[in-house]
C-alpha cells in the first residue's frame, strides 16, 4: 500500500527522525527484527540498535524487512544496554507490566510530544524488551521515562514489531509540530548527578527511618521526575552546586573531613 507521505520531499522524514534510536533488547525472532526494520522505514526512522540479538541476518529477517533491508543491514549490535544508550539525552522504556519498580508510567499520547521535542537536538533511545518478558526490573532504572501502549484487557500482549510501529507512527504523526530546542545533558552526566544527589540525601539523613528501600524509592521517583523534564547541563550543574552546599553544611555541622568524590 502506497502511503500519502510519498508526496512529501524525499528524505524529509528520515532527517527529522535521525536522532531517534530504536533499541531492541535481546530480540528472539529474526522475523520480528525484520518486521521492525520495515515498520521503522514506513515511519521515517533508520537508526536500529540491537542488544544481544538472535541470528537476524537470515532469510526470515530479510524477507520480513522487505525493502527496508538497508535499515536491517546498518543496525548496530551491542553486548550491553548501557553502552548502547550512553550518548542518549533521553532514554525511554516501553512496558506492559506495572508495579512499584515501574512507576510512574506515561501513556504514549502523553509522552510523544516530549520525546519529539527532545529528539530535535538530542539522541533519544527507545527501548523495547524481549518478546516473551519485556524489559527486566534491573533494566528499568536506566530509563528516564516509561511508556505504555494501552490494549484490550482481554489480551494486552502486543507483537514486538507492532509495538515499534505504534510508537514510531505516533512520533511520525507529530513530526511537523514545532517545539523549542532543548539540548539535554548526556546520560553519563545525569548518572553522576543522581549519584551526587543520593550522597547529599544520605548526608541529610533523608529517608533513614524508612530503611534502604525508602531511599531507593525516592531516587527512583527523582529519576522519573527529572527524566520527564530533559535536564540540560546547566541545570545539572546548578543541582550539583546545591548538593555540594548540602554536603559542606552537614559536614561542618558534624566536623567531618571533606568528601571530594563528586568535585
Amino acid at each position: 500500500m502506497r502511503g500519502r507521505a510519498a508526496v512529501r520531499g524525499k528524505g524529509d522524514s528520515m532527517e527529522k527522525m535521525s536522532n531517534f534510536r530504536i533499541v531492541l533488547v535481546e530480540p528472539q525472532s529474526p522475523g520480528n527484527v525484520g518486521s521492525v526494520a520495515r515498520a521503522m522505514k514506513n515511519t521515517g526512522f533508520s537508526n536500529l540498535a540491537l542488544v544481544n540479538p538472535c541470528d537476524y541476518m537470515n532469510n526470515d529477517g530479510w524477507s520480513m524487512a522487505c525493502k527496508a533491508d538497508g535499515v536491517l543491514r546498518n543496525a548496530s549490535v551491542h553486548a550491553d544496554i548501557r553502552e548502547c544508550v550512553k550518548d542518549s539525552g533521553l532514554i525511554v522504556g516501553t512496558t506492559r507490566r506495572m508495579g512499584r519498580e515501574r512507576y510512574p508510567v506515561m501513556t504514549l499520547k502523553e509522552a510523544a510530544p516530549k520525546m519529539l521535542e527532545m529528539g530535535r537536538n538530542n539522541t533519544v533511545s527507545i527501548l523495547f524488551g524481549r518478546e516473551d518478558r519485556g524489559l527486566r526490573n534491573d533494566e528499568i532504572p536506566l530509563c528516564d521515562m516509561l511508556v505504555e501502549i494501552p490494549a484490550a484487557p482481554e489480551y494486552q500482549s502486543i507483537n514486538l514489531s507492532h509495538a515499534v510501529f505504534i510508537v514510531c507512527y505516533e512520533l511520525f504523526s507529530l513530526v511537523e509540530r514545532r517545539a523549542p530546542v532543548v539540548v539535554a545533558a548526556p546520560a553519563e552526566e545525569k548518572e553522576r548527578m543522581y549519584a551526587h544527589m543520593e550522597l547529599a540525601l544520605r548526608a541529610l539523613g533523608y529517608g533513614e527511618q524508612g530503611g534502604e528501600y525508602l531511599l531507593t524509592a525516592i531516587m527512583r521517583s527523582f529519576r522519573r521526575l527529572f527524566g520527564r523534564t530533559g535536564l540540560m547541563q546547566k541545570e545539572i550543574n546548578m543541582l550539583r552546586g546545591i548538593f555540594t552546599q548540602i554536603e559542606e553544611r552537614t559536614r561542618d555541622a558534624r566536623g567531618d573531613r571533606k568528601d571530594d568524590r563528586f568535585q
